[in-house]
């Protein structure tokens, strides 16, 4: 019997964990996340402990462009999984992002209160609480990834970050899910600049400066995931 339940199972963070896991991950086309009633006939056709929600409208540009479709997916969709989870007593994990703070000061604790940077931001806390208030088991994580390859030419060089590439944020995240976690936690690696990051795996990528506008501290505090790492080591 597959473990997870996988959603949005086809995008980048799916592509690269359904491999990895003993999980189900069926097309948008057979999962509509905005229909309760599939919902439900997949989670009885299927049956699995937990269930991963990666769905969502994550393009930033896109969520602003559309509100109603981005709010209806990225809320409305997440409240659906999370009144199934509550239903057939399955467990919660949930993708979200560091866009739910507004990007001014960093080092963005888990305690710290949200204040979403944008709309994409918005709708992604807004499923955070949907999940809170529907169901007690649940793990949310925060996180932030870019693909395997740096797909520009060029990389922000005064945004600090804790996002990393999604092979290594996968593995932190499958670390996550092995040690059975819940609640709320920060995962990333330690803070650099865009354009550092880039490098690691392209050092033809030039510097350039983010406009006015965008978000200059994106930053997560890991003093919990690291702690949580810690332990686990100790205990292995």
């Amino acid at each position: 019997m597959p473990e997870y339940l996988i959603t949005g199972g086809l995008g980048r963070l799916g592509s690269e964990l359904c491999g990895k896991l003993s999980a189900v991950a069926p097309a948008s086309t057979e999962l509509d996340i905005l229909d309760e009633k599939q919902i439900a006939d997949c989670l009885r056709a299927c049956p699995v402990n937990a269930i991963l929600h990666l769905a969502a409208i994550a393009d930033s540009a896109a969520c602003e462009r559309d509100k109603p479709r981005s709010y209806l997916v990225n809320v409305m969709g997440t409240a659906n999984m999370a009144r199934a989870a509550k239903q057939f007593q399955k467990k919660l994990v949930y993708i979200s992002t560091d866009y739910v703070f507004p990007g001014t000061r960093g080092e963005y604790a888990e305690s710290d209160a949200p204040s979403p940077a944008n709309w994409y931001g918005f709708t992604k806390y807004a499923g955070e609480l949907e999940i809170q208030n529907r169901t007690e088991n649940h793990l949310i994580i925060r996180t932030a990834f870019r693909p395997r390859l740096w797909p520009f030419k060029s990389a922000y060089d005064n945004v600090l970050s804790s996002a990393d590439y999604v092979d290594v944020i996968g593995r932190e995240i499958l670390l996550a899910l092995s040690l059975n976690l819940t609640g709320l936690v920060h995962i990333g690696t330690a803070p650099k600049t865009l354009f550092e990051l880039a490098r690691l795996r392209n050092p033809d990528i030039v510097p350039e400066s983010a406009p006015a506008h965008f978000p200059k501290r994106k930053d997560f505090s890991l003093k919990r995931w690291e702690e949580i790492k810690k332990q686990a080591r100790a205990a292995a």
